[in-house]
């Protein structure tokens, strides 16, 4: 049984509620790739973990067509197995939603605006940070760190302690969690894409850092990350450069930094 649930809309907001090795040396990636790579990680700090899902994904994808709900979550799955991700039993409380609905940011403001809350565990400027995005996608990751005691993170405010950054034991190597995670899509700006791209570029932004790619940028036809912003020319599915970074952050150690992970992303690209 496939490891999801799926929902109709008016369901959704319900449904929702080992030390790693060193990383070795290898030489630098192409200038293109690595470029490409930093974008579509949504080019984050260079030594920082980046984020992944802490536990087995529990997916829930909520749509008023139910039949395109269910092709876009077993996409989202099989994408997720090929790239690692483990996922949880049937009837397992959800962490990552994906919810299509008629205008979305009005929606979402609306939930802010009444007072509720509108995503846990982030905080309100990370909210506004999301809804400023371009639409018709929002996405919402709420990350924490998760300290390894005893494998140096309590030496955190040691002064002196930042030079040893490279060492696996530096508690600047803390695994950053990615623990819910949501993507919110217009539903009227979904028409003329397949359930297939829309899934593959919900499954980068769900499961993943990443950054839209601009219409302008010279790689946008490499991913399918510039689905929304270049569609004449965006791809027909998740491109192997999609699928190597994907692959890459879940294969990395938790404690690897951003810049490792994007360079073997590259590495691995170029070959």
């Amino acid at each position: 049984m496939p490891k999801h649930r799926v929902i109709p809309l008016a369901l959704a907001a319900a449904a929702f509620a080992s030390t790693a090795q060193a990383l070795a040396e290898t030489p630098p990636p192409p200038a293109d790739a690595a470029a490409l790579a930093r974008t579509v990680a949504g080019d984050p700090e260079a030594r920082r973990p980046l984020a992944k899902l802490r536990s087995a994904l529990c997916l829930v994808v909520a749509a008023e067509d139910e039949a395109f709900a269910r092709t876009v979550a077993e996409r989202i799955v099989d994408n997720a197995r090929a790239a690692g991700i483990r996922m949880r039993q049937e009837g397992c409380s959800a962490n990552a939603l994906v919810n299509f609905t008629d205008d979305a940011r009005t929606q979402l403001q609306g939930v802010r605006e009444d007072g509720r809350k509108l995503f846990r565990r982030m905080s309100e400027k990370e909210i506004d940070a999301a809804l400023a995005a371009r639409d018709p996608a929002y996405v919402f990751q709420a990350v924490e760190w998760t300290p390894r005691l005893g494998e140096g993170d309590a030496f955190v405010g040691v002064a002196g302690s930042g030079d040893n950054w490279t060492k696996e034991r530096s508690y600047l190597r803390t695994p950053e969690d990615l623990v819910t995670t949501m993507v919110v899509v217009d539903s009227k700006a979904v028409a003329g894409f397949s359930p297939v791209q829309l899934a593959d570029y919900v499954t980068l932004r769900l499961l993943a850092p990443t950054g839209e790619v601009a219409a302008d940028h010279p790689a946008a036809p490499r991913t399918i990350l510039s689905l929304f912003a270049a569609p004449q020319t965006a791809p027909t599915e998740m491109t192997p450069f999609d699928r190597t970074y994907l692959r890459t952050l879940y294969k990395m150690p938790r404690t690897a930094f951003a810049e490792e992970v994007l360079n073997e992303v590259a590495r691995v690209a170029a070959k």
